[in-house]
């Protein structure tokens, strides 16, 4: 599984060893897919991003991300940016998440994909605060029945309220650990 913090700040190079930018943000579906990432390079144009699909991305090794040429990296639509993971029309960062009973589960940290399927969301990383990060470590929502059963709205992330016997305690994972 890859977290999507982990791709935030990685350089993207071409196959030729060449820098092309560095990641700002990932954008996702409707269908909570990763559809590709942002770069931190700036645009003349407001309505606009530089930016690169996730099936044109060669390589997503641990420090860095490998197209096979620059014509992978265009300038794209802001309206591309439904679902950002830091920015856009819905932001998850920091969404809260809640049963479809009213009980608050936390906020979101991270997320979780398997690129080699399809790149679809299988998880998140939530949190209740600081203090219960170091105490108590954030915990794992893995998503059972992938992510279908969610309902995002524009405040909140509704799941099932079974999905509450599915949070997993990470205790390896606490504020100090994070880049």
């Amino acid at each position: 599984m890859l977290q999507v913090q982990s791709l935030l700040g990685l350089p993207v190079l071409l196959d030729s060893g060449r820098r092309a930018g560095r990641v700002k943000d990932v954008w996702f579906d409707e269908y909570w897919s990763l559809s590709g990432v942002v770069l931190d390079q700036r645009t003349w144009n407001r309505k606009t991003f530089k930016g690169i699909l996730w099936r044109d991305i060669a390589a997503c090794g641990e420090d860095a991300l490998v197209i096979p040429s620059r014509n992978a990296v265009a300038d794209m639509d802001r309206s591309l940016l439904m679902r950002g993971f830091l920015g856009g029309t819905v932001r998850l960062k920091d969404m809260p998440v809640y049963t479809v009973n009213g009980q608050e589960l936390g906020r979101i940290t991270d997320v979780y994909f398997k690129p080699s399927e399809g790149t679809p969301l299988v998880g998140c990383e939530l949190t209740d605060g600081f203090l219960s990060d170091v105490l108590e470590g954030r915990r794992r929502l893995l998503l059972p029945d992938g992510p279908g059963q969610l309902t995002l709205g524009e405040d909140a992330i509704l799941v099932p309220a079974s999905y509450e016997r599915v949070l997993t305690k990470d205790h390896t994972l606490n504020a100090e650990s994070d880049r």
